[in-house]
């Protein structure tokens, strides 16, 4: 070519239609994401503590995504009135403060969570502000969101993401804590345990063990109160669910009552209610003092019904007073699966 020649030279132009592909792709993975999160959290019943804590915090997820479509749909068919890519921004942010609002309205305010709308419309402007931080075409356009402004924008983002979606964070420890204690399955005295229990018609509290208990003077064991209804107990959901490759479970319970008496262990291998014929219920007989149980696994786990329990399944377990008895306190260590 002669650079002698300058207008033989053509005005680069953009092939029509050349950017449509992946701003394309972008709506529907985002539109899938929410597809997805609508299965998902649109279920009658979650499945465990994460799936109810996700499902809690759905409106959070919706409306990020939801923003994101806006502004990639903004980018698609307003371009041509739109010239500005910070503008695609703005009409987001506005667009997604209404779909709040209006969603708010319709709905009404959640009185278990009132400040659902406000952490909706942050957790939004939060994924917004990510993009905006990875976004070369913004860049390009104001060369002042280089360098600091642009990192200062991205961690605005990821501590307002961070900041909403916070419930998150003390369930990941314990489901961190549970699978660092494996193959202890219960412990009662944990903090990763806590959010996992539930009670039924007693109180459960942590403490030291009685000097009775040489296994465990002195030392943090769980301590459940018993008034002596029949039905009282504890039950702990999200328990480490494979034993497969087991063979026995081991308890180690230390008794104030002056009398034996029945519990119960009960075992579960499915997120639903299941009736007294579709679960394992195991007495133990337990006398005064310390009790050590060490239950075979092809012994512990039978079905009244029949059927074979999946010990790749196991969901929850429970301790629960089969007999009326006199109040009396339950001291529990750790409730283990082990090897022969």
């Amino acid at each position: 070519m002669n650079p002698a020649d300058p207008p033989q030279v053509p005005d680069h132009e953009p092939v029509r239609g050349s950017r449509r592909g992946p701003g394309a792709r972008l709506i529907v993975l985002y539109g899938a994401m929410v597809l997805f999160l609508l299965a998902v959290f649109g279920l009658e019943k979650p499945r465990g503590l994460l799936e109810e804590t996700l499902r809690d915090l759905r409106h959070i997820f919706f409306f990020g995504f939801a923003a994101l479509i806006i502004l990639e749909m903004t980018a698609l068919i307003g371009r041509r009135w739109i010239r500005k890519r910070s503008l695609y921004y703005a009409v987001a942010v506005v667009s997604v403060l209404a779909l709040v609002f209006g969603y708010e309205v319709v709905s009404g305010t959640d009185p278990e969570f009132p400040m659902r709308g406000v952490y909706s419309f942050l957790g939004a402007f939060g994924f917004l502000a990510l993009s905006a931080a990875l976004d070369r075409g913004l860049k390009r356009e104001h060369t002042w969101l280089r360098g600091w402004p642009r990192r200062s924008i991205g961690i605005l983002g990821a501590l307002l993401v961070a900041g909403v979606l916070n419930p998150l964070g003390p369930v990941l420890a314990s489901y961190a804590g549970r699978a660092g204690a494996f193959p202890v399955v219960v412990d009662l005295a944990s903090d990763w345990q806590e959010p996992f229990i539930e009670m039924h018609d007693a109180e459960l509290f942590v403490g030291k063990g009685p000097e009775e208990w040489p296994r465990r003077a002195g030392r943090r064991v769980a301590l459940l109160l018993l008034a002596g209804e029949p039905g009282a107990g504890v039950m702990v959901h999200g328990i480490f669910k494979d034993w497969s490759g087991f063979s026995v479970l081991m308890l180690n319970l230390y008794s104030t009552a002056p009398d034996p008496v029945r519990v119960n262990l009960r075992l579960e291998d499915s997120s639903r209610l299941l009736p007294p014929e579709e679960r394992v219920e195991y007495p133990l007989r337990v006398t005064p003092g310390a009790n050590d149980f060490y239950i075979p696994l092809d012994v512990l786990l039978s079905v009244p019904s029949g059927r074979e329990f999946r010990r790749n399944a196991v969901r929850r377990l429970g301790l629960f007073l089969a007999e009326p008895s006199e109040p009396f306190r339950l001291y529990i260590h750790r409730i283990r699966i082990a090897e022969e």
